[in-house]
C-alpha cells in the first residue's frame, strides 16, 4: 500500500512539474519582427505591375479581389457558411486547389483560368476557414482537423450539386501540406489524387532554414509548451498564436492573415512524424517545384518524395520561384498535362 501511495505521489509530482514547465514555455511572448524580409520578391512584382497591389499571394496576382458577389458559399458541418470560387470547364474532372499560408483563393485566379481553359479540369478555390472572409476568427479554427472536415464538406456540396467526376486535391506551399494531410487521412478516399505545388512539410530538411527562407517566424518555446500540454491532455490554450508571417507592411492590403494559432497551424500541415503521412498518399500524385524556390529546397524535396512517395510524378521547373510555380504558363502546362493523363 505504501509503495502504491509513493508511486501515486511521484506521478502527481512529475505531472505537476511537467505542467509548470509547459505553462512557463507557453507564456513566452510572440517575437517582434524587427527586420522585414521580402522573401518572395513581392515588391518587385508590385513595381512591375504599376504599383497596383491586388489581393492574393503576390501583389501582382491577376483576377478579382474577393467580394460577396465573386464567391459561392457552402455550409460546413458546424453550420458555418464558408466561401469558394468555381471555374467551369467542359470536363467532369475537378481540381480543388488550396491556397498557401496567409492568403486566400483569389490569388490563384490565373492558375484556375489556365487549367479550365485547357479543358483539364474545373477548378474550385476555397478560402480556408480562419482566412479572409472565411470563418469567425482570422488565424484560428475550432479544433485540429477542422480544415480537413471543411474540405470534405465542400466535396459533399459539389457531389450534392450533381458533380460526379473525379476530384483531385491540390495546394501550393502550406496548401500542399494540407493536401498531404487530407490525402493521407481518414477522408483521403474522397479524392483521386494530389497536385502538390512546392509543398511545405515542417520539420523536414526541405524547408529552407526551417523557416521557409525567413517567411515564417515561429515562437518555438510556446510551440513546444503547447505540444507538451497536448501530451498531458490539455488543449485549452491551443488558440494562442504560435507563428507570424514576414510580409513587408508596405505590401499589406487587408486580405492577408499574418498569424496563426497553434491549432490552425497544426491543422494546415502533415501530421508528425510526416513520413507516415507521405507513405499513405494515393497512387496519383504530382509534385511541382521551381528550381529557384526561395522557401523549399527542390533537390531535398525530391529526395524526400523519392524515398517515401516513389509513385509520385516529380517535376522541377527550371528558373521558377516559389510563386512562379503556380503563376507561370510553364507550370500551368505541367499541371494540365498531368491531369489529362488520367
Amino acid at each position: 500500500m505504501n509503495t502504491l501511495l509513493a508511486l501515486g505521489i511521484g506521478l502527481l509530482t512529475l505531472f505537476g512539474v511537467a505542467l509548470i514547465v509547459a505553462l512557463a514555455l507557453v507564456v513566452t511572448p510572440m517575437p517582434v519582427i524587427d527586420r522585414e524580409i521580402d522573401v518572395f520578391g513581392l515588391a518587385n512584382d508590385a513595381r512591375s505591375d504599376g504599383d497596383k497591389p491586388e489581393s492574393g499571394p503576390s501583389s501582382n496576382a491577376a483576377g478579382p479581389t474577393d467580394s460577396a458577389q465573386d464567391l459561392k458559399w457552402f455550409r460546413a458541418r458546424d453550420g458555418s457558411s464558408l466561401p469558394y470560387r468555381l471555374y467551369e470547364s467542359e470536363t467532369e474532372v475537378i481540381l480543388m486547389f488550396i491556397h498557401g499560408s496567409s492568403y486566400h483563393g483569389g490569388g490563384y485566379h490565373d492558375l484556375a483560368v489556365a487549367i479550365t481553359d485547357s479543358g483539364a479540369a474545373r477548378v474550385v478555390l476555397p478560402n480556408l476557414r480562419g482566412h479572409y472572409m472565411s470563418g469567425q476568427r482570422r488565424g484560428d479554427v475550432d479544433y485540429i482537423g477542422q480544415l480537413e472536415d471543411d474540405l470534405a464538406d465542400l466535396i459533399g456540396e459539389l457531389r450534392s450539386q450533381g458533380d460526379q467526376g473525379p476530384i483531385y486535391l491540390g495546394g501550393h506551399s502550406s496548401g500542399g501540406g494540407l493536401a498531404i494531410r487530407f490525402g493521407s487521412g481518414l477522408q483521403g478516399d474522397l479524392v483521386k489524387g494530389l497536385v502538390l505545388i512546392a509543398p511545405v512539410i515542417p520539420t523536414s530538411k526541405s524547408v529552407r532554414g526551417g523557416d521557409a527562407g525567413g517567411w515564417a517566424v515561429v515562437n518555438q518555446r510556446r510551440l513546444f509548451g503547447l505540444i507538451a500540454l497536448g501530451v498531458l491532455g490539455i488543449h485549452g490554450l491551443d488558440a494562442l498564436p504560435i507563428i507570424q508571417f514576414n510580409k513587408p507592411t508596405t505590401l499589406w492590403d487587408g486580405t492577408e492573415t499574418l498569424a496563426y494559432s497553434y491549432r490552425l497551424n497544426t491543422a494546415y500541415h502533415p501530421r508528425q512524424p510526416f513520413e507516415r503521412d507521405l507513405e499513405k498518399l494515393p497512387e496519383r500524385v504530382l509534385v511541382l517545384i521551381g528550381e529557384q524556390d526561395e522557401a523549399i529546397d527542390a533537390q531535398l524535396l525530391r529526395l524526400l518524395f523519392t524515398q517515401y512517395v516513389p509513385q509520385a510524378t516529380f517535376k522541377i521547373a527550371p528558373g521558377l520561384s516559389h510563386f512562379d510555380s503556380f503563376q507561370e504558363a510553364a507550370a500551368h502546362q505541367v499541371i494540365a498535362t498531368w491531369l489529362q493523363e488520367r
